[in-house]
């Protein structure tokens, strides 16, 4: 898809209205004094800075900046932006700066830039801006922009795009201490699994034959034992389930931030375990299924939520609860892990 640019503009590049002065002032003493060297001295300068502009007008006319889908973004973790460039008329295109502009939901901007020493006419390249979000949250990918001096970098040209993309950035997972990964994988943590009845999956047991049953489903030696023909009831196994509860009413900024990473570090530990999980983040009342749904619910949560409002979501059949809140208590038993207790003291 091609992106048409919101704007292209000449510019004075850093230092170009200093040298600009200077080679007036050079011009001026050079006709005054009627010294020919400076005059000459004055022309050439003169026609550098306008093949600066001839050289850059041109060559950026087609020159087009396409951003590609973004990768999962987390925080603390490094993510790498990509971007097609394509130049698609007006020869190669040398020493571009390609930027671009990420606000976040505090309105706090960063500027992300890269260079492109050379990319031939009619040719693709892609490239990265390498970013580093230090906090959850959503951001706004606001702006893209290339630039070019080229050759002497006096005047340019440049090109924006307006870009008005959502940023994701997942809250960060913590290294969880051997204690607790044990503890979640010893069914301590509201952990269940159960079979239904079906046409197929693992043999739950022995039952009467009845008319209709499949012949693979015949117990022979069972029924030769009993005298009576016997069939295998057969179910379909169903993962254990699991719903992570969040709570956060009455903490302060950190202890917030480390509950609702240990949240997501959880979800996502459970789910690799091929359990199914779910988010009850306490006061909104919706239950999120999976750890894409959630980690996005939990990268939503805004400085101003309070943790009140709606009821916590009822688990559904075979559910377990787990309660993540901000105090010091572990307790497996009951499924209850506060994100201060002792044992994750040196979590990070």
């Amino acid at each position: 898809m091609e992106r048409r640019a919101a704007s292209r503009q000449t510019l004075v590049r850093p230092g170009g209205m200093f040298f600009f002065v200077l080679v007036l002032a050079l011009g001026a003493i050079g006709m005054l004094a009627g010294l020919n060297l400076l005059v000459f001295v004055f022309a050439l300068l003169v026609a550098a800075i306008l093949s600066g502009g001839l050289q850059s007008g041109p060559m950026m006319l087609g020159f087009q900046a396409v951003p590609e889908s973004v990768p999962l973004l987390r925080a603390g973790a490094e993510a790498l932006l990509p971007v097609v460039l394509h130049q698609r008329a007006g020869g190669d295109a040398l020493a571009i700066e390609l930027s671009m502009i990420i606000t976040s939901d505090q309105h706090e901007r960063q500027r992300l830039e890269s260079r492109i020493g050379h990319l031939p006419v009619r040719a693709s390249q892609l490239v990265y801006l390498s970013w580093n979000p230090s906090a959850r949250g959503v951001y706004e990918w606001s702006s893209l922009q290339a630039e070019s001096g080229f050759p002497f970098g006096l005047l340019g040209k440049r090109v924006r795009w307006n870009i008005q993309r959502e940023l994701i950035v997942r809250p960060k997972h913590f290294d969880l201490p051997p204690q607790l990964l044990r503890a979640l994988g010893s069914r301590g943590l509201g952990e269940t699994s159960h079979r239904q009845t079906g046409d197929d999956g693992e043999p739950l047991g022995i039952r009467a034959w009845r008319p209709g049953d499949r012949r693979s489903d015949l117990a022979a030696r069972a029924s030769m034992r009993h005298g009576v023909l016997l069939s295998r009831q057969r179910g379909r196994i169903y993962p254990p389930r699991v719903m992570i509860r969040l709570v956060l009413q009455g903490a302060s900024v950190p202890q917030r931030e480390r509950a609702i990473s240990l949240a997501a570090t959880i979800m996502s530990h459970r789910e690799r375990r091929g359990e199914r999980v779910r988010l009850d983040i306490l006061g909104e009342g919706i239950g999120y299924e999976g750890v894409h749904a959630g980690e996005e619910a939990l990268a939503r949560i805004t400085p101003e939520f309070s943790g009140g409002g709606r009821k916590a979501v009822s688990p559904i059949s075979d559910e377990g609860v787990l309660t993540i809140d901000t105090s010091t208590e572990w307790d497996a038993r009951s499924g209850r892990l506060g994100s201060a207790s002792p044992i994750l003291e040196e979590l990070r």
